[in-house]
C-alpha cells in the first residue's frame, strides 16, 4: 500500500542530502515516488495515504554484500589453528572443535531437514540489524518461494532476468577466461571470493587467474592477500573499459581477523580508487549482521587506520557503495533514497541526538532498529510502527531485551508457511534428533522421484562453502550418529558471543563489545 514516512531522512544520494524533517513517499509498487522536505506538497496519489511520523532516522536499508546464509544459525567457531595462512587451511582443521563437526554437518542437516525454518531464521537475524538486501543465498533443489529479504544472488532486476553470477569457491582459470569474463559486458555482475588469506600466501595466484574478469561488474570478496600494486592494476583495468566506473572490493574485517589475524588493505584500495563495501560473512567467523560489521570497520578505522575514513564514508559502505556496485546489473535500485529507487527502508532511533546521523548509524545496535521495509512492505519493527505501516499476520519476538514484531508468514508462498514460533519449533525439532531428521529428509527426496528443480519438489538447501573432511558418512548418505547441533545463534550479540571474542585474544576485535553497553 502507499505510505508516507516522516522523520530525518538520510538520503545517501549523490549529494548526501539530509532532510530534517523530510518525507519519504512509498508507492504501492514497492518503489519510492518521492523524497522531499516535509513541508513540500506530496506527489500525486498520496493525498490520502497513511502518514507515519517515525520520530527517527529514515535511511536506505542496509546491504550485506558478502554472506553465506546457510550457516547463520551457528555460533562462532573457536578453531584452535588460528591464525590460518589462507582459506584452504581452516577447512581441513581436524583438531576439536573440528570444521566438519562444528560447521559442515550442523548446517547440512538443518538445511535439508528444516529448510524453510532455516531460511526464515537467518533472514530475521539480518532484518533485526536493518538489512534489506543480502548476498549468499544457499543452493537449493528448486527456487525458494517466499524470501523476506532481497537476495542478491536470486534477484531478477531490472527486467526479470538474473544478472548476478556468484562463486564462493575458486573457479579454474579457463572457466574464468572462457565463461565468466565474456559475460561481464557492463550489464552483469560476478561476485567472487579472491585471494582470501595472508599477504604473500599462495592464494594470491587467484588474482592472477582472475585477470580476464577485471572489468566493470566484478565484485571481489576479501582480497586480503592483494597489494597496492594489485589494487592499482584492478582499478586501471576497470577504467580502461569505462572511465567512470570503479572496481569494488567487499571488506569483512571481523572474519578476516578471526581466521587470519589480518585484513584487507582497504587504505590502499581506497587510494587506488576502488569502491569499498562491507559484508558480515557468516556466523562461524563473523558478526551477526552488517550493522555489527559496521562497528568493526569503525573500530579498525579508528585504532588501526588512523581515521582514514569519515563516518559518512563508513556508512556508505553499507548503503550507497554496495548499491552503486549492484547498479551495474540492476540500475540505481538500492542503497540511495531517490525517486524511483526500491522502497527498502530502515527506520532507526536517533539515540544520540547530539551526534550526526552517520555516527548514530555506526553506534546503533539492534535495540535502535524500529522499522524495516523491503519492497515497500513492513517485515520487522516495533508493534506501533508495524501496525501503522499496515503489517498483518505478525509474530512477537524479543530482540536484545526489547519486544518487536516480525512478519515471516505469507500464506500465498510455498516456503513462507511458518510463523516465528513455528520457525523455532522446526529448528529445535531437528536439534533434538538430528539423525532421525536427516533420514526423514533423505526419504522425502527419494520418494519424490521427479526432477529436483520442479516447483513442487521437496525443498532442500545446500552450502556454498567447502565441506572439509566428512569421511565415510557423507559417502554413505548418512550423518555422524553422535552429531550435536549447537543452540541457535541468538539474533543479537550476547554475553556468550562477547566471551568468545574475548577468548580469541585478537586485539582488533576487542573494541566491539564497547558498542553494546
Amino acid at each position: 500500500m502507499a505510505l508516507v514516512l516522516r522523520g530525518t531522512v538520510v538520503t545517501c544520494d549523490s549529494d548526501h542530502r539530509i532532510l530534517d524533517p523530510g518525507a519519504v513517499y512509498v508507492g504501492d509498487d514497492g518503489r519510492l515516488a518521492a523524497v522531499r522536505p516535509a513541508g513540500q506538497a506530496p506527489p500525486a496519489g498520496f493525498s490520502g495515504a497513511p502518514v507515519i511520523d517515525t520520530g527517527g532516522l529514515i535511511l536506505p536499508g542496509l546491504i550485506d554484500l558478502h554472506n553465506h546464509l546457510l550457516y547463520n544459525t551457528l555460533p562462532l567457531w573457536e578453531a584452535v589453528g588460528v591464525p590460518y595462512l589462507h582459506h584452504d587451511r581452516w577447512v581441513g582443521e581436524k583438531h576439536p572443535p573440528d570444521y566438519s563437526t562444528s560447521v559442515t554437518w550442523p548446517a547440512k542437516v538443518l538445511g535439508q531437514a528444516a529448510p524453510e525454518a532455516l531460511i526464515k531464521y537467518v533472514e530475521v537475524k539480518a532484518l533485526v540489524g536493518g538489512v534489506t538486501a543480502i548476498q549468499g543465498a544457499p543452493l537449493s533443489t528448486r527456487p525458494v518461494d517466499g524470501w523476506l529479504l532481497r537476495t542478491i544472488d536470486n534477484e531478477k532486476l531490472p527486467a526479470g532476468a538474473d544478472m548476478v553470477m556468484t562463486a564462493a569457491l575458486q573457479l579454474d582459470a579457463e572457466e574464468l577466461r572462457e565463461e565468466r569474463a565474456p559475460k561481464l559486458d557492463g550489464t552483469r555482475l560476478l561476485i567472487y571470493h579472491v585471494a582470501e588469506g595472508k599477504p604473500g600466501s599462495i592464494v594470491h595466484r587467484e588474482f592472477d587467474d582472475l585477470e580476464p574478469c577485471l572489468k566493470p561488474g566484478l565484485i571481489g570478496v576479501h582480497a586480503t592477500a592483494l597489494t597496492a600494486a594489485d589494487f592499482k592494476k584492478w582499478q586501471s583495468a576497470v577504467t580502461a573499459v569505462n572511465a567512470a566506473e570503479k572496481a569494488t572490493v567487499v571488506w569483512s574485517p571481523f572474519s578476516n581477523y578471526w581466521l587470519y589475524h589480518a585484513t584487507t588493505d582497504v587504505v590502499e584500495a581506497d587510494k587506488k580508487g576502488l569502491r569499498i563495501a562491507l559484508g558480515s560473512d557468516w556466523s562461524p567467523s563473523g558478526t551477526k549482521n552488517v550493522l555489527g560489521e559496521l562497528k568493526v570497520a569503525d573500530a579498525v578505522n579508528r585504532h588501526e587506520l588512523g581515521g582514514r575514513f569519515t563516518d559518512r564514508e563508513l556508512c556508505d559502505m553499507v548503503t550507497a557503495n554496495p548499491g552503486d556496485a549492484l547498479a551495474t546489473a540492476w540500475g540505481p535500485q538500492v542503497g540511495r533514497l531517490e525517486r524511483g529507487s526500491a522502497a527498502d527502508l530502515l527506520v532507526l532511533e536517533r539515540h544520540d541526538p547530539a551526534r550526526d546521523p552517520y555516527r548514530n548509524l555506526i553506534d546503533a545496535t539492534e535495540r535502535h532498529v524500529r522499522l524495516v521495509l523491503v519492497r515497500g512492505r513492513p517485515f520487522y519493527g516495533t508493534r506501533a510502527l508495524m501496525t501503522a505501516a499496515g503489517a498483518t499476520d505478525t509474530s512477537a519476538l524479543t530482540v536484545a531485551g526489547l519486544s518487536r514484531r516480525v512478519a515471516v508468514r505469507d500464506p500465498g508462498r510455498a516456503d513462507a508457511t511458518l510463523d516465528w514460533p513455528g520457525v523455532k519449533r522446526a529448528l529445535e525439532k531437528v536439534r533434538d534428533d538430528p539423525v532421525a531428521a536427516w533420514r526423514a529428509a533423505q526419504d522425502a527426496l527419494a520418494d519424490w522421484g521427479g526432477p529436483l528443480d520442479d516447483p513442487d519438489a521437496p525443498l532442500a538447501l545446500f552450502g556454498d562453502m567447502p565441506e572439509g573432511d566428512t569421511g565415510a558418512f557423507a559417502a554413505a548418505g548418512e550423518v555422524p550418529l553422535d552429531l550435536v547441533i549447537p543452540r541457535l545463534d541468538p539474533l543479537a550479540p550476547d554475553a556468550a558471543y562477547f566471551a568468545a571474542v574475548a577468548r580469541s585474544g585478537v586485539p582488533q576485535l576487542q573494541h566491539l563489545a564497547g558498542y553494546y553497553p
